[in-house]
């Protein structure tokens, strides 16, 4: 199948972001994209700027400030990320953040990992996120990857490469295809910014697809009893009902941008 060009707007808020000068790639955000991250880049991620939960002791303070950036290799705290759990959840669709090498130099990353904000019209004061900043070649440089939840609720992620790491873009295709997974690029189709969002072969998505249905539907039997034909009107209405909200937010951002 050829790919679907999709607006760049729900996941970034600059004209021309950096990203389209890197290797990148945007898939699902989930534990196994995290996971293959891990296991590709050979690291304990870190989330910055959030405080890792486990200090030394292994004392837990989910609350916590303040914290090393490189507590985040603690194995507890890795334990958390690799385990995609409800703290680290809560934190990626919660909060701006980006997740990257946690020895990574914490002076460097306060320096070029800085957001910047603005103040709309309505008042209310937005903050940029980690995908559109302008300085993200220059840390890549050092740092060699980040991955950085992007799109609606966040559930997306961004993973960057530093050009040197290319293949890990490259490593990452193969295991969406395997997968069934669609994954995205940022492009330039002549003077305008779009993603290009591939989809896996049929077999490996139909057979994605057919897994996420079976998992679905024994939630549904857990939940509720066994179910039959009769939840399909419903699963049908609530197509109806998120894509209209799809729509709907479309239109709010774009008049937010026309402003």
């Amino acid at each position: 199948m050829n790919p679907k060009q999709l607006p760049p707007s729900p996941y970034f808020s600059t004209s021309r972001p950096s990203v389209l000068e890197l290797p990148h790639l945007i898939t699902a955000l989930d534990a196994e994209m995290i996971g293959k991250v891990i296991h590709l880049t050979k690291s304990k991620p870190g989330l910055w700027p959030v405080a890792a939960p486990f200090d030394e002791q292994d004392v837990y303070d989910v609350a916590r400030e303040s914290a090393p950036f490189s507590a985040w290799a603690l194995p507890a705290n890795h334990g958390e990320v690799l385990a995609f759990s409800p703290m680290i959840q809560e934190a990626i669709f919660g909060d701006k953040l980006m997740m990257l090498d946690a020895t990574f130099d914490e002076a460097t990353l306060a320096r070029l990992a800085v957001t910047s904000g603005q103040r709309m019209e309505t008042g209310a004061y937005v903050t940029q996120g980690y995908q559109d900043l302008s300085t993200l070649p220059q840390l890549l440089s050092q740092c060699d990857w980040v991955l950085i939840p992007v799109g609606p609720e966040r559930s997306k992620g961004l993973f960057v490469v530093s050009p040197a790491k290319a293949d890990w873009i490259a490593k990452m295709h193969e295991w969406c295809e395997r997968e069934g997974r669609n994954f995205g690029e940022l492009k330039l189709e002549g003077s305008s910014v779009t993603i290009l969002d591939y989809p896996a072969s049929d077999k490996y998505r139909d057979n994605a697809i057919a897994h996420h249905i079976d998992g679905f539907l024994g939630d549904l039997e857990v939940y509720f009893g066994g179910v039959d034909e009769s939840i399909l009107p419903m699963v049908e209405r609530r197509m109806q009902v998120r894509r209209k909200l799809r729509e709907d937010v479309a239109r709010a951002e774009q008049g937010n941008r026309s402003v």
